[in-house]
């Protein structure tokens, strides 16, 4: 066997066990033959497209779509819900920004776009990371309609801004803004549902287009999110400390438990499980470091509260899910 067959050999273990076993014989005499006789004395190595080429292939067999084992398809079924979770989340984010700027201007009160000075950099991210939020509401909305291309183009541009604004402060000027760890969950709770977004929505997949109800239905969530501080305090619930708590991620939290609450009594497929699972995981990331800047009081204990939901639904949904899967050998879907 030669150097550069056995390279061949080491990428393809990219690859599943049992696709290799099918095709390793086929694709290690295709990749050689393109290549041709290379003696071992030059050092040969697998080219970098071919590397990429395979890596591709094991991401669409591993998250399976048309043909694929049924186990593979959970799984691929479970990255892409977890996308349109990340996505629905930044879509319902937008659209409570939006209506904010919207009366904060008319009402000539200041707004977070209006902080720092014209054309500074404070002032010009600000902006991007609004228009960014309108991105991923755009991407949510042709992911569900079933423009797979547009959702992944959109959600690129909406993610840029975002990685400028929390990474080059921290790099460049040492701003941390609320904390490094806070920063950093902030951005992996953008970027994950990106990868996924771009791993589980690939070639083998065939994009189905849903109702627009569906697709707007983040935008009705965003308006609820604006609303629930008038219907607390229309309830009597007049503690600040305790509804600020629920705003905004918080309300977010609440959703995601009776998401949970509901997949997990209802007993609903392997992919919502482990979908709302890895989004909880998220969520409690984002959520524990406030529990190291707030004192003790009505606000650290509503957030105990949220990360002691999150902490022990997504374990019970993980092992739901993981305890749900098919069999390992199952035979080909249709």
């Amino acid at each position: 066997m030669s150097l550069l067959e056995q390279r061949y050999r080491s990428v393809l273990r990219l690859l599943p066990a049992s696709y290799r076993a099918e095709r390793e014989e086929e694709m290690v005499s295709a990749f050689t033959e393109m290549s041709g006789e290379v003696p071992d004395e030059v050092n040969p190595r697998p080219r970098w497209g071919e590397i990429a080429s395979v890596l591709a292939l094991s991401v669409r067999v591993r998250l399976g779509g048309v043909g694929a084992t049924p186990r593979a398809f959970a799984w691929g079924r479970a990255v892409r819900l977890l996308a349109l979770l990340g996505l629905a989340h930044q879509s319902m984010y937008a659209t409570s920004e939006l209506i904010g700027l919207a009366h904060q201007f008319t009402r000539g009160t200041d707004h977070q776009l209006t902080a720092g000075q014209p054309l500074s950099f404070e002032r010009l991210m600000s902006i991007a990371v609004l228009a960014a939020t309108v991105c991923s509401a755009v991407a949510f909305a042709a992911i569900v309609r079933g423009h797979v291309r547009w959702a992944k183009v959109t959600a690129l541009l909406g993610a840029a801004p975002m990685v400028v604004y929390f990474v080059v402060p921290m790099v460049l000027a040492g701003y941390s803004g609320d904390g490094p760890l806070t920063e950093a969950t902030r951005l992996a709770l953008v970027l994950l549902p990106l990868a996924a977004l771009l791993a589980g929505f690939h070639s083998d997949f065939e994009p189905t287009r849903g109702p627009w109800t569906l697709a707007l239905a983040p935008a009705a969530a965003g308006l609820a999110l604006l609303g629930w501080p008038g219907a607390a305090l229309a309830l009597g619930l007049r503690d600040p400390e305790w509804i600020y708590m629920w705003l905004d991620l918080g309300m977010v939290v609440a959703a995601w438990a009776v998401g949970a609450t509901v997949v997990l009594a209802r007993r609903r497929s392997a992919s919502w499980a482990l979908a709302l699972s890895a989004a909880g995981l998220l969520l409690l990331a984002a959520r524990l470091p406030a529990l190291t800047n707030l004192p003790a009081g009505v606000e650290w204990a509503a957030v105990c509260v949220q990360c002691a939901l999150l902490g022990t639904l997504s374990a019970a949904l993980a092992a739901t899910g993981l305890g749900r899967l098919p069999a390992v050998r199952s035979a080909p879907g249709p």
